[in-house]
């Protein structure tokens, strides 16, 4: 299975309001017809402001799909714009409840590995001006996820994102993100997420500290 790429992104940080304080985001990105060069960290020429919660090898790349625009502009009330989640790829298909963590695409040239699903910030509140976003999102599982890069290459919005490996016995991104958002998540349900070799180490840390509580 194939789809096609509906557009690709990148961003510079840039100083917004947040109250009464002045915060640096790249979460406001703009599509580029250009041929990407991906490398292990991301894409060149899109920088992440916070690098303690953004980037890195597990989350090289944020993906999103194009078929969630419609939800979230109806709940919204208002378009959303390009990149409405910050993602630097958006799709066509590939919902959290089709893909599994683990799961290997040909993009372009590169390949890559889905690694974790996006954990809503408060900067999603303040692209969007809706301070319940980030609930919003937990509550529906509508995340987006990330991709870590196996084999570095280019990727352009004319490239199809390809299924190569499917990890069909590791859980979906869905049920993930229900997993963690989910306050009566037994010791079971947690001892399953920490068993996903694929699962990115920072998400093993979140349901072993919530593992820890019970």
């Amino acid at each position: 299975m194939s789809t096609t790429i509906h557009a690709i992104h990148i961003g510079q940080p840039r100083e917004v309001a947040h109250g009464k304080q002045l915060i640096k985001t790249s979460i406001f990105k703009e599509p580029t017809d250009q041929r990407v060069e991906i490398h292990s960290l991301g894409i060149k020429g899109d920088t992440q402001s916070d690098l303690v919660n953004h980037g890195g090898v597990d989350k090289a790349l944020c993906a999103y799909s194009y078929d969630r625009y419609p939800f979230w502009e109806e709940r919204l009330g208002q378009p959303v714009g390009h990149s409405a989640f910050g993602e630097n790829i958006t799709l066509y298909g590939w919902l959290e409840e089709e893909v599994q963590i683990g799961d290997v695409f040909e993009l372009g040239t590169a390949i890559v590995q889905i690694s974790q699903p996006r954990h809503p910030c408060y900067k999603l509140a303040i692209k969007h001006q809706q301070p319940k976003m980030p609930l919003w999102v937990k509550e529906t599982g509508y995340s987006g996820f990330y991709f870590r890069v196996l084999k570095e290459g280019h990727a352009s919005v004319e490239d199809d994102l390809k299924r190569i490996e499917s990890y069909s016995h590791n859980p979906t991104v869905m049920e993930v993100n229900r997993c963690r958002n989910n306050p009566a998540a037994t010791k079971e349900d947690l001892t399953k997420m920490l068993e996903i070799k694929e699962l990115a180490s920072e998400w093993g840390e979140a349901f072993t500290k919530k593992r820890n509580e019970i």
